[in-house]
């Protein structure tokens, strides 16, 4: 007998058990790739490893302001002193960061020009035997090393690191029969300080007043909005179907990145209040706004293409880099340029007007406005405008080779002193260089035989002599009147375009020239964009002497030229 009260299970409606098979069916083929899909996802793996854009330069937003140091370093003719970095520790644990290694980077970038600081490398760690390590420890023990003391040296550490010092949230929720809806967002913050200190080497004792103490607020954050429906009133033998959307945003600013501004920071700090100049005029930029960064990505984001190169092609016509057409049009020529300009400001050399490199074109022409905001850039007859007050006066011309001489401020020598110029060239490039003594004879001081190559790093200055190599070469007075020195760069080599003779680099005078107008209507004859500087001197002599000065080796082995 059937029982009519027993509960009987809903049955299926067949053709949706006829549809679930079918797709079970199609998933089961589709998840067993044939042998050419295997070998696609293979071979992708090895275009997917890649990085999605490319590489930037690491640096904070005072790294203009290491470079304004720097120029101001060489202005006061700071002599070249060898410090040592101690290591940094970070005592709190929460910054696993190179603090020494970007210290060191701070210092080398401060004497690019002024070549005011050499790092002493030498740190003994017994838990990390590098090869560096090891053989100077064999070195050393067998008298074939010698390590130069330092003069004074850096130390300090991070000196707290507080999580979540600031902390803020917010949640707002809707919920139905049908629906969820619900909102958050939440803000904290963490606070890191770094302190540094000089000392000196000798007493092994720190220096008053010479320190640098700083903190920061380092800010993680996000914001998510959630919604759920789900469908109601069905009948009971149809199952249930719900839908869920999230979306959710989350910022957080790098530690990295904070530690780096602090360390540039005291690096300015420690150097300025050492060295007594005016260190606070390279920290008060503009391009140090909080918003500068943020503003530059709209506007880099808003313009197109086009308008990048265009602007680009404006600004570095305004450096004598580019002399084309401003059209905004893509070039093997302007990608040429636009390298050569990456590279003497020691930026990627990726050949496309990128982020990294608008900021930096902009940098000259964006300055704040009365109400405290950025602007954009001005023009007038159709060029674009610097920006009236923010940048230092040390700033250079980008069109001009700076040269001085090293050690002094006058032009006024006696015989028997020795000259050293420094070279600073404004972009990437070739350098020549030649040398005038007060009896007429001229000779090729760059390249030479100790410095053979002509390619210069733009904004990185040259010694000549280079007085940090044991074997260079002297340039001596030996006869009042008046010399001079001649410097000229080209976008390429010379050799093969100029006379000979005036690439030779061999410190011997040039029998076939008699005037530095000669030397510089051979470049120009060449027509390969010169760009060129003379500086002169005067040598007081209390008598004549029968010897003109001469470009001679510094070694006594060997023979003079």
């Amino acid at each position: 007998m059937k029982n009519n009260n027993s509960t009987k299970q809903p049955r299926r409606p067949r053709h949706l058990l006829a549809l679930s098979t079918l797709a079970l069916l199609m998933s089961g083929c589709a998840i067993q790739p044939n042998v050419s899909d295997r070998v696609n996802i293979i071979e992708q793996g090895t275009v997917e490893q890649a990085p999605l854009v490319t590489p930037s330069k690491s640096g904070s937003v005072l790294r203009e302001g290491l470079a304004c140091m720097d120029r101001m370093l060489a202005a006061e003719n700071t002599p070249t002193t060898l410090i040592a970095v101690k290591s940094i520790p970070d005592p709190s644990g929460l910054f696993s960061t190179g603090t020494k290694e970007m210290l060191i980077t701070a210092l080398s970038r401060m004497s690019r020009t002024s070549q005011a600081f050499r790092v002493v490398d030498y740190e003994v760690d017994a838990l990390r035997q590098d090869t560096v390590q090891t053989l100077t420890s064999l070195l050393l023990n067998n008298n074939q090393m010698e390590l130069r003391k330092p003069q004074i040296y850096i130390s300090g550490a991070i000196s707290f690191g507080d999580k979540t010092v600031v902390s803020k949230r917010q949640s707002l929720g809707i919920s139905t029969a049908a629906t969820d809806t619900g909102y958050s967002w939440d803000v904290l913050g963490s606070a890191v300080g770094l302190d540094l200190h000089l000392g000196d080497m000798n007493t092994r004792t720190l220096y008053s007043g010479i320190e640098s103490a700083n903190e920061l607020i380092v800010a993680t954050g996000g914001k998510a909005v959630e919604i759920g429906a789900k469908a109601t009133g069905l009948p009971k033998h149809i199952y249930r179907v719900g839908v869920q959307y999230e979306v959710a945003a989350d910022n957080n600013q790098g530690a990295g990145a904070a530690i780096r501004l602090l360390v540039d920071l005291a690096a300015i700090e420690l150097v300025g209040k050492w060295a007594k100049v005016p260190y606070w005029d390279c920290i008060d930029y503009e391009q140090n706004h909080p918003e500068f960064l943020r503003q530059m990505r709209a506007w880099f984001d808003e313009a197109s293409v086009a308008e990048r190169w265009t602007l680009a092609q404006r600004v570095l016509q305004t450096h004598g880099i580019w002399n084309g057409t401003v059209d905004g049009a893509d070039s093997p020529a302007f990608r040429k340029a636009v390298t050569q300009y990456q590279a003497s400001q020691d930026l990627t050399p990726v050949g496309v007007v990128n982020f990294e490199t608008y900021t930096r074109l902009m940098r000259s022409f964006v300055g704040m406005s009365a109400e405290g905001k950025l602007r954009k850039p001005e023009y007038a007859d159709d060029k674009l405008v610097a920006r009236p007050s923010g940048l230092p006066a040390n700033e250079p011309d980008p069109r001009s080779i700076g040269l001085s001489m090293v050690g002094r401020k006058d032009r006024d020598l006696k015989v028997g002193e020795s000259i050293v110029v420094r070279v600073v060239p404004p972009r990437t490039g070739y350098l020549y260089c030649y040398y005038q003594d007060a009896g007429g004879s001229i000779s090729q001081i760059y390249p030479n035989p100790m410095q053979p190559s002509a390619t210069v790093q733009g904004r990185t200055s040259v010694l000549i002599p280079d007085i940090s190599k044991p074997n260079s070469f002297l340039i001596e007075t030996a006869r009042g009147g008046t010399e001079n020195m001649f410097c000229a760069m080209t976008a390429q080599p010379l050799k093969g375009q100029v006379p000979a003779a005036l690439t030779s680099a061999n410190l011997e005078p040039i029998k076939s020239v008699t005037s530095l107008a000669q030397v510089q209507g051979a470049f120009e004859q060449a027509g390969v964009g010169v760009m060129s500087t003379s500086l002169d001197w005067n040598v007081q002599a209390p008598e004549p002497t029968p010897a003109a000065g001469r470009a001679r080796n510094a070694n006594p082995n060997r023979p003079a030229k």
